[in-house]
Formats: structure tokens, C-alpha cells, sequence
């Protein structure tokens, strides 16, 4: 599902790109000589003292792993035990502090659940309790992106960039009670925190003009936010 939202919107911008190459060079061509006439300049949206926020998800390698665990671990227990997944997702920002570089902050979160589970009180049958498993990932990093690459159009701008986040790195156990006192749960509450990163190979972000300053990116990278691609929307100020 991810690669194929990622080839979608690759392709609308792909498309949008090309239009306007043959946009411009029509009006080129229909441009008498020896006649002045307005021509439109090419804008650049990704430029020093441009900020960008941004929205997106991520792929769930790492949060599938975690699953498959939790299941094999608790499968014999509760063998009707169904794994949910939620995330990852990203929100963050560039500042561009020169035309090739920017600085930000990015963070993500995602859990990895169990369906509701059921354990009988032993001293009191009667009194049975509801509750899941969860696992709680978040991530609260520095980024830093170079961009090596940039194609100005009269109505959007392109740019491919690289770059890496630092930053905090943190995991969440916990066991959740939906109904009864817990007796015979086996209560879980632990945190780990550490330090971690997130690598982004290539990256392309598209803004456009006619949507005042919206657009759409895509990051390809590893680490503790995401593993694969990364796709979403941002809008330029």
C-alpha cells in the first residue's frame, strides 16, 4: 500500500512536471521575435528563510516485527490474540537556513496493540478483566537535510535532498485494563529511552503555487521512525 501511494503521487508530479515543460515551450514558440513580452519567472518556494511543515506515514517494518513477537510469546495463552498497528506518523518542519540546507524537528509515534484480551479473577471467577498488551514507540529528533537538487517552474518547485535526524529514541510496555480489577493480569509498565536516528537517503518535495504553498513529499531512508518510504503533505511558507 505505501509503495503504491508513493508511485501514485510520483506520478501526478511527474505528470505536472512534464505539462509544464511543454507549457513553456509552447509559449516560446508562440512568442513573436523583435516583440516584448512578460515573461514569467520561474519560481523558487524551497529558498533561504522558506519554512516547510509537514505530515506523513511512514512504513511499519519495525512495528511488525514487534507484533509478530508479542504473538508468539502469548499466542498458546490466547490463541484468538489478533495484532493491531497503528502508525508510524511523522510531523515536522524545515527551515531552510541557506537555499541547500535546512534544520528541523521531526517526531513520530506509532503503538503496536493486542486485541482485548480475557483473564477470570482464580479467587473470584466472577470477576473477569478486560485489557491489552501495548507497545508505544516515539522518537523526537533533530534533522538535518542538504538539498542537492532543485527544478524551479513558473507554478511549483521541485527539490531532492539527503539528510539525517538525531534525537531521542524511546519504547513504552505497558498493560491496559478496559474493564475489571486486573487480578491475575500480569501488569506491565516499563519505558526504555535511548538515543536513535533516522537516515534519509533520497528525498523529493513538491509545492505548488496554485494551492498556496501545499504539496506533497517522499523520503526513502532507515531507522527508528520509519524503514522504507515515507510519503505525505506540507505546505511552504
Amino acid at each position: 500500500m505505501k509503495n503504491t501511494l508513493f508511485f501514485i503521487l510520483a506520478l501526478m508530479g511527474f505528470a505536472q512536471l512534464s505539462a509544464e515543460t511543454v507549457n513553456e515551450t509552447n509559449n516560446q514558440d508562440t512568442v513573436p521575435q523583435n516583440q516584448n513580452v512578460q515573461i514569467i519567472p520561474k519560481v523558487d518556494l524551497h529558498q533561504k528563510g522558506a519554512l516547510t511543515f509537514y505530515w506523513g506515514s511512514g512504513s511499519s517494518v519495525i512495528q511488525k516485527q514487534i507484533a509478530d513477537k508479542i504473538y508468539e510469546s502469548i499466542k498458546f495463552d490466547y490463541p484468538n490474540v489478533k495484532m493491531i498497528i497503528e502508525g508510524p506518523s511523522a510531523i515536522g518542519y524545515q527551515y531552510h537556513v541557506k537555499d541547500k540546507v535546512s534544520i528541523g524537528m521531526v517526531y513520530s509515534g506509532s503503538n503496536v496493540k493486542t486485541s482485548d484480551l480475557s483473564m477470570p479473577n482464580l479467587q473470584n471467577p466472577g470477576d473477569s478483566t478486560i485489557f491489552y498488551y501495548n507497545v508505544g514507540l516515539n522518537t523526537l529528533f533533530m534533522q538535518i537535510d542538504w538539498f542537492w537538487g532543485k527544478i524551479k517552474r513558473p507554478k511549483s518547485t521541485w527539490s531532492f535532498h539527503s539528510g539525517i535526524g538525531l534525537g531521542v529514541f524511546s519504547v513504552n510496555i505497558s498493560t491496559e485494563l478496559k474493564k475489571g480489577t486486573g487480578a491475575s493480569v500480569q501488569q506491565i509498565q516499563n519505558s526504555v529511552s535511548t538515543s536513535g536516528f533516522q537516515l534519509t537517503a533520497i528525498g523529493v518535495k513538491h509545492t505548488m503555487n496554485a494551492l498556496k504553498g501545499f504539496g506533497w513529499f517522499a523520503n526513502l531512508g532507515a531507522g527508528m521512525n520509519s524503514v522504507g518510504f515515507t510519503t505525505g503533505i506540507n505546505y511552504t511558507l
